[in-house]
């Protein structure tokens, strides 16, 4: 009414004189919530009252359904039985990566006594920390089996890493089932399963993958959820508890299928993990998604908006996914985020599932090998540093393998840090909010902008800071090839 906007220029006068305001009155209207952070100019400038009132108490925030995107290879499958890659070799692989040092008259020597992800920093003057894994690369670069080779032995006799072979076999027993046999989903994964079921959470597995490797994952999976598994004997989660079945059904062509990518065009075909030019139809000649004419007990989504809702619907019901991304367009793309594995998630506050992926080979400053889209809006591009903080994780196999709770843990890190970026959203639409009208500031903060635009004092803030990981942070590794 005319009368509530007289109100409100008389008080923002008043509190701006630094009168006590205009007592009480129908509207009690404040200017702005003071328990909103404001820059230290700014909140000189707009005025605020001298007695606000208390924040409401929220009421907590029901758990959205999580949609967990996951890696398979060096994710939650270490061995890998394609190649003979064993326990041992993976372990000593892993730490090659995380130990650091300097080459010293044609040797790598290692410095850092014990293994991080994290490139240790260098003093002043010295040449940066290299890991044993990049050394080796770096002496090797046309010798893969001889790469292979060192990398698998790191830490046996004779060797650089010798020194922490007994950590070697200790995070090698992580990886064996009771009897010594090799497992190859790690105990971490599993772990954050039984958590979510214990806390009843709503979630969906989804195993995505460039390589042929989800009727291992599918079979091992299967065990766990009946019961059968050497590691964790009468575990129900198949059904027969009446709660969700989170086993992969390879013979449900609605759990599993496979991604085709061309330029400008994006097709899910659902019921087969086949790919033109991949596995035993490398020597086709027809790549397109007509491939896949003709074939039965598939169906065929194309267009990113139908792959787009498809999925959205689907992941938001309780089971289990296996999805074969398609790694010649990610080739294509020259290995960059723009041909990546498609991770569709909603950043808005109104949202009800909260998506998240986890995969090893996630950068620090570029997402790399996933593709981030908003559900709302697929053309919009994302900071990396920011995503990191609340829908992805570049997952460290050292830490997975020797941390049984590391998934958990991640998990419930971004559940947190999703929520404070919601809590921020807010923030910032209720201080747009509060200052839209507030023609009687604008010149002053104009100004306050151009003086501090000259000031040569002036220290640039960088919001991110304590949050950025630099690109050259973690050990460069082999990309996959297949």
């Amino acid at each position: 009414s005319p009368a509530h906007r007289r109100h409100r220029r008389l008080q923002w006068r008043h509190d701006a004189m630094g009168n006590k305001g205009l007592g009480n009155c129908c509207c009690s209207w404040r200017p702005l919530d003071s328990a909103m952070p404001l820059s230290s100019k700014f909140s000189e400038m707009v005025p605020t009252s001298p007695d606000p009132l208390p924040m409401p108490v929220r009421t907590p925030q029901p758990h959205r359904h999580l949609i967990l995107n996951l890696d398979v290879n060096k994710t939650v499958i270490m061995t890998d039985s394609s190649t003979g890659k064993t326990a041992e070799a993976v372990v000593n692989e892993e730490l090659a990566s995380a130990c650091w040092g300097r080459e010293v008259d044609g040797c790598w020597r290692m410095e850092i006594p014990q293994p991080t992800a994290l490139r240790p920093r260098a003093d002043e003057g010295q040449p940066q920390y290299i890991s044993y894994a990049e050394w080796v690369s770096a002496t090797y670069p046309g010798d893969r089996s001889t790469r292979a080779r060192l990398k698998a032995s790191f830490t046996g006799q004779g060797q650089p890493g010798f020194g922490l072979s007994d950590l070697a076999q200790r995070m090698r027993r992580n990886l064996l089932g009771p009897d010594g046999t090799e497992v190859n989903l790690i105990p971490a994964f599993f772990e954050l399963l039984l958590h979510l079921k214990r806390e009843r959470r709503s979630f969906t597995l989804c195993f995505r993958t460039f390589g042929e490797d989800l009727e291992l994952i599918a079979e091992e999976l299967t065990r766990f959820c009946e019961g059968r598994h050497p590691l964790y004997p009468g575990v129900r989660m198949d059904g027969s508890d009446g709660e969700p079945d989170y086993r992969l059904v390879l013979d449900d062509p609605d759990r599993f299928g496979t991604f085709h990518r061309e330029d400008g065009k994006v097709s899910l075909i659902m019921g087969t993990f086949d790919q033109p030019g991949e596995g035993r139809h490398r020597h086709v000649e027809n790549r397109s998604v007509q491939f896949y004419d003709g074939m039965s007990g598939i169906q065929i989504l194309s267009g990113l908006s139908n792959v787009r809702d498809f999925l959205w619907k689907r992941c938001g019901v309780s089971g289990t996914l296996g999805l074969r991304d398609y790694y010649p367009y990610w080739k294509s793309k020259d290995m960059t985020a723009e041909g990546g594995k498609i991770f569709m998630f909603d950043p808005h506050t109104t949202c009800t599932k909260h998506a998240l992926f986890f995969d090893d080979n996630i950068g620090f400053e570029d997402s790399h090998i996933v593709q981030p889209m908003s559900l709302r809006d697929p053309e919009r591009r994302f900071f990396t540093t920011s995503l990191l903080q609340s829908h992805m994780c570049k997952a460290e196999p050292l830490e997975a393998i020797s941390d049984p709770s590391y998934f958990v843990k991640h998990v419930q890190r971004l559940e947190v840090g999703f929520q404070k970026r919601l809590a921020a959203q807010q923030r910032l639409k209720k201080t747009i909010l509060a200052l839209r009208g507030a023609n009687a500031w604008k010149h002053r903060i104009r100004r306050s902008v151009c003086e501090a635009q000259q000031d040569k004092g002036l220290v640039e803030y960088d919001a991110w800071k304590e949050l950025r990981v630099e690109e050259g942070s973690c050990s460069q590794r082999e990309m996959p090839t297949e």
